[in-house]
């Protein structure tokens, strides 16, 4: 099975939740997830063995939480700053609604922190490109702005996975350490 099938499949699934709690929770999932194969596929790979947890990314490890994961992408220089600070928004609603036992998100600081979402993301071309490929309609319902939204997110992760190649070390001081 190709990755955009298993992309689209997953797109199915999510385009089916109707509850704002879930999509955050399941988005911010997806995101993370991507972000653990983003940093797999740079990375050199695990020392630990092959059915062994990776000593980085999975885990309680330096590089097993969804925090952790959004600063080394952008400090490896995967992503920009922008989409940094979209994620870390995304961390921030996703906090929310993971840890609040009363959520809504048309109350503060909720809305406010999905608007600062909004602004960043919809402006961005590959928002366009997500609502015309999943929703095929200009205008969209709170509810599917906040998926089209999330899932422009999980679009932008998986080009950025498809492309990214593994590191070859720095040669200058890998070829230090031989000495």
């Amino acid at each position: 099975m190709s990755s955009i099938s298993v992309f689209d499949d997953f797109a199915d699934d999510f385009l089916a939740e109707r509850v704002p709690r879930s999509m955050i929770i399941v988005g911010s999932s997806k995101v993370d997830t991507l972000l653990s194969e983003v940093l797999a596929a740079y990375l050199l790979p695990k020392r630990a063995k092959p059915k062994d947890q990776d000593e980085l990314l999975e885990g309680d490890r330096p590089l097993g939480t969804f925090s952790s994961r959004i600063k080394m992408t952008y400090r490896l220089g995967l992503i920009d700053e922008s989409l940094y600070l979209v994620l870390e928004t995304l961390r921030s609603i996703r906090n929310d609604s993971a840890h609040s036992v009363a959520f809504d998100a048309g109350q503060s600081p909720l809305r406010e922190r999905v608007s600062e979402l909004r602004k960043q993301v919809a402006p961005r071309l590959s928002y366009e490109w997500t609502r015309d490929r999943y929703f095929a309609k200009p205008s969209l319902n709170k509810p599917e702005e906040l998926q089209c939204l999330l899932l422009t997110i999980c679009v932008l992760l998986e080009g950025i996975r498809t492309k990214t190649t593994q590191t070859r070390g720095r040669q200058a001081t890998v070829g230090i350490s031989k000495r």
